[in-house]
């Protein structure tokens, strides 16, 4: 049985990449656009890991509300977090809440699914 992974990220064009490349490594893969599809699904479907952008739109970490959401419900998903920002207080509070990855985009695909090769003990 494959791993499935949950991908969440405004950016279609992204989202499609991540996806494709994923899918090809032989995984199973969902993904969402916006912080409450994500929630929906994990409601529904299990998930090895979740990979998920940090800002989702220009105002708000829907990526932090996510992990914390996992955490929260007890959902034993590995969370990687992606973000064009660089911050170390981001990168903290990611990990505080949860994350057991903080990758900074541009992000190779093949450093993607390493990392969630790692997570899953499979090999991408």
């Amino acid at each position: 049985m494959p791993f499935r992974i949950l991908i969440l990220d405004d950016d279609q064009q992204l989202v499609n990449a991540y996806r494709d490349y994923l899918s090809q490594s032989g995984y199973e893969v969902d993904s969402a656009q916006e912080l409450e599809e994500a929630q929906t699904l994990l409601a529904y479907f299990s998930y090895s890991v979740v990979v998920t952008d940090l800002r989702l739109n220009k105002l708000a970490f829907g990526g932090l509300e996510l992990i914390k959401h996992i955490r929260e419900h007890a959902i034993p998903a590995r969370v990687v977090v992606l973000t064009a920002y660089g911050w170390p207080e981001l990168k903290a509070e990611a990990s505080a809440s949860g994350a057991d990855a903080f990758l900074r985009k541009p992000i190779r695909l093949k450093e993607l699914g390493s990392t969630v090769g790692l997570l899953t003990g499979a090999t991408a």
